[in-house]
């Protein structure tokens, strides 16, 4: 497998953003050398892989993900690229860049450019913990004819509950501002459910012993309600990437993967 770090100047953020790939290795042809040979490079300009925008915490970068080799091993296996890139404000509270148009824009029309990323909705996945979660759903939600599916792994998804509770006074985040707007996940999917349109399959996964349980589970009755194709698993576990590791797991074992690359002529 490979495994790059890049610096793009995005428009979107007005200045330039980090992002970390990984490439999966190449799968070997059956019955290919003997033990011990080195398998020998074939690839086909015509042939996609399926993708993953895999998302940081608030706080974090595009190293959070990529410094952990279990997500390497995991990616090769399912014969998957992972884009992590580095996203901030995750709230959206900020008026001066575009992180909506970068993440769902800017990123995909860029890596497609760089590597052999399938366009179509059922190759791409978008995933992440906590804020990172929260925003993987945010895009989903906005741009449900992008992804196929969506994942968060302890992340509070009742965003307006999240601030009410955990951030009270701070002039940065104000609940009311985000109750009923593109920024609140609860009415995005009662919005996308209204309008008959097709979701992203979800996944959602929290320990708990993590301070956004409560979060989530507002959240997921939500979802239940409104019949979403919603998985929801919970753990003992706090908020820590010995758990995230584990809901990586999970959530790769539940994605629809191909685990092999798709050709173009097939699209």
């Amino acid at each position: 497998m490979a495994y790059v770090r890049l610096t793009m100047m995005s428009g979107r953020l007005h200045g330039k953003t980090d992002i970390s790939v990984f490439l999966p290795s190449k799968k070997r042809p059956a019955g290919m050398g003997g033990r011990g040979a080195v398998p020998k490079a074939s690839y086909d300009k015509n042939e996609v892989y399926q993708v993953l925008w895999l998302i940081h915490g608030g706080g974090d970068d595009y190293t959070a993900w990529a410094l952990d080799a279990m997500i390497q091993r995991a990616c090769d296996a399912a014969q998957l690229i992972v884009i992590m890139p580095t996203i901030l404000d995750l709230a959206g509270t900020r008026k001066d860049i575009d992180i909506m148009g970068f993440m769902t824009e800017e990123l995909p029309e860029a890596m497609r450019f760089m590597f052999p990323i399938s366009p179509r909705r059922q190759d791409n996945f978008i995933a992440g913990l906590s804020y990172g979660g929260y925003f993987s759903y945010r895009c989903a939600m906005t741009h449900p004819d992008m992804y196929a599916c969506v994942g968060s792994f302890s992340s509070p998804l009742d965003v307006a509950e999240d601030v009410r509770r955990l951030h009270a006074g701070d002039p940065s985040f104000d609940s009311e501002k985000i109750t009923g707007t593109d920024r609140d996940i609860l009415y995005l999917t009662s919005k996308l459910k209204e309008e008959g349109r097709e979701m992203p399959k979800s996944f959602q996964t929290v320990g708990t012993e993590d301070f956004t349980w409560d979060f989530n589970i507002t959240a997921r009755d939500h979802f239940m309600k409104l019949n979403m194709d919603h998985t929801f698993i919970q753990r003992p576990g706090t908020h820590n990437f010995e758990f995230w590791d584990a809901a990586l797991k999970d959530f790769l074992e539940w994605l629809p993967l191909t685990r092999s690359t798709v050709r173009k002529e097939r699209f």
